[in-house]
């Protein structure tokens, strides 16, 4: 006789303290509160990533490794997430829920309070658990929620109610621009939003009766970690140290070996992390296939438009020049007598500040992807999620190739970014949908965990991508007769090491590899098998074609 067969049998589908007789107030505020929570780790991205350049003023000597920022938070998110996902089915998503907000509490605090780039980078890491928030939060949505809200929820979940899209970048903008530039002012507000969601997910939301039947195999999930930790370290950093370099690709080699080892040992156990013939299957694997092109368009489109339009003017650049001369000159000549020439086409920049950039070009796709999430969800139940995320996909491609045509003027950027925010509601609502109709409730966690390492792979893999174009095509100035690369010279020794401003040949070689990862994305879609009917809220796995139900009546 097996474990699993003296196993108690698990509760009904009715008794996972789905709220079917609650009244449709309670059902909502439960959603609205888990939105609002899972929006933690998107609004720290919309409000720190863009401000990348500002903090590194606040660490003199970091220089470009201030990208570390950014790196550690998908490094150790995307290596978290599936684990986290899983614990959310063995121990309770609420639980879960609630760790990962101390977790990121503790971490805002840290960020907040140091002025120590190591505790920085510290509490970026205690930050980063939150990326799982999501992932989790998809789970509850299944377990509590009526099904047939089930889809437009989780559509919510993924899009969320503007907190992140709309305010993060306005309240960046405004703190930075306004209030006077401190990257603790943003922490200490991410501290404030944490303090005030936390108390309201433990005290609104109920936490599931769903356990799943089973021991977590630490071995497999150190692989696991292990694996994807590694790997996402050699794609987010590869391109500032070198593809080639040996380190990094022994970081590669290691995770590639520990992902090999991971499905070795999941293969022999009997309880596994992940039921590989449900991995592999068409319903979850394309759907990860998909989900890694389309944060390839995510990562690339989320960092370049950002760089463009905070990228100084061609008449900025000659003042930034010229005022460094005079200072090197210690006042011996005037700012204006120094003659300053830009090598490199810079027509696409605007100079925006943080505000003017969320003003002019973010806040209109932002807000109209919030729309696109809700609608899609709700789509997902009415005609399967496969049409609205065809939608999406043909926008990812359809964007992308216009920016590589033509990536000037604030209008153009804005009205794209629309079209783009369609795409990205689209996406992000139905990909979750398309994995709860795959996954058994015991798998659920651990399944979309695996679409958030697709997620972090592909947005690191598109970071990387557009990284290495730019370190291919920088301006530079010819100032005084001497030619320097275009940046901000480090404070110790007056010399711009690394190049902070790129050609516009750089943004179009970026966008064509945009549309090129739209592309594959958008045919993936188009022979997408799963997704052709409605979602029924977590019920599709039960169809006589899943590999769950085939092992049930096996």
């Amino acid at each position: 006789m097996t474990e699993s067969s003296t196993a108690p049998a698990p509760p009904p589908d009715n008794d996972t303290g789905r709220l079917d007789h609650a009244s449709r107030a309670r059902i909502f505020s439960v959603i609205v509160v888990v939105v609002l929570f899972a929006e933690v780790a998107p609004l720290q991205y919309t409000m720190v990533s863009p401000a990348a350049q500002l903090i590194g003023r606040s660490f003199p000597g970091v220089g470009s490794n201030i990208a570390w920022m950014t790196i550690v938070f998908g490094l150790v998110g995307g290596a978290a997430t599936p684990i986290l996902g899983k614990l959310s089915d063995l121990y309770g998503k609420r639980n879960m829920l609630l760790a990962v907000g101390v977790s990121f509490l503790f971490g805002s605090v840290i960020c907040a309070t140091t002025s120590n780039w190591t505790l920085f980078l510290i509490g970026r890491a205690f930050q980063a658990v939150a990326i799982a928030a999501a992932t989790v939060a998809y789970g509850l949505i299944r377990d509590l929620i009526p099904r047939k809200y089930v889809p437009l929820a989780i559509g919510l979940v993924s899009t969320g109610l503007g907190v992140s899209g709309v305010g993060g970048i306005m309240l960046s903008g405004v703190l930075t621009d306004s209030a006077g530039w401190s990257y603790k002012s943003l922490f200490w507000f991410l501290t404030i939003y944490t303090l005030v969601t936390l108390p309201l997910v433990f005290l609104i939301c109920p936490e599931t009766k769903f356990r799943a039947r089973q021991k977590l195999d630490p071995l497999g999930a150190l692989l696991l970690a292990g694996g994807v930790g590694f790997g996402l370290l050699y794609v987010s950093n590869g391109a500032n140290v070198g593809w080639t370099d040996p380190l990094y690709l022994g970081y590669l080699i290691l995770g590639l070996l520990l992902i090999a080892a991971f499905v070795a040992l999941e293969r022999r156990v009997s309880q596994p992390i992940i039921d590989l013939k449900l991995l592999f299957s068409p319903q979850v694997s394309v759907v990860l296939f998909i989900g890694f092109f389309a944060a390839i368009v995510v990562g690339i489109q989320a960092f370049a438009i950002p760089y463009m339009v905070s990228t100084p003017s061609h008449s900025e650049l000659i003042a930034a020049g010229q005022q460094g001369a005079a200072a090197r000159f210690k006042g011996m000549v005037q700012p204006n007598q120094v003659p300053v020439k830009v090598l490199g086409d810079v027509g696409y920049a605007l100079g925006f500040t943080l505000l003017g950039l969320a003003f002019h070009v973010q806040v209109y796709g932002s807000s109209v992807s919030m729309v696109s999430g809700a609608a899609s969800g709700q789509l997902s139940g009415k005609i399967g999620a496969r049409r609205p995320l065809l939608l999406g996909m043909f926008a990812f491609a359809l964007t992308s190739g216009i920016y590589a045509a033509w990536h000037h003027g604030a209008l153009t950027l804005a009205l794209v970014g629309v079209v783009f925010g369609v795409g990205f509601g689209a996406y992000y609502a139905t990909t979750p949908n398309l994995l709860v109709e795959a996954s058994p409730p015991e798998q659920q966690g651990i399944t979309a965990g695996m679409l958030g390492v697709s997620n972090s792979i592909g947005t690191a893999v598109g970071t990387a991508i557009a990284a290495a174009f730019q370190a291919a095509h920088p301006v530079k100035l010819v100032v005084a007769g001497q030619t320097v690369l275009a940046g901000t010279p480090d404070p110790k020794t007056g010399i711009t090491e690394r190049a902070a401003v790129f050609t516009d040949a750089a943004y179009t070689q970026i966008f064509i590899a945009c549309a090129i990862a739209g592309l594959i994305a958008l045919i993936g879609t188009y022979f997408m098998r799963s997704g052709r009917t409605p979602s029924t809220g977590g019920l599709g796995y039960l169809s006589e074609s899943t590999p769950a139900k085939q092992a049930a009546t096996a």
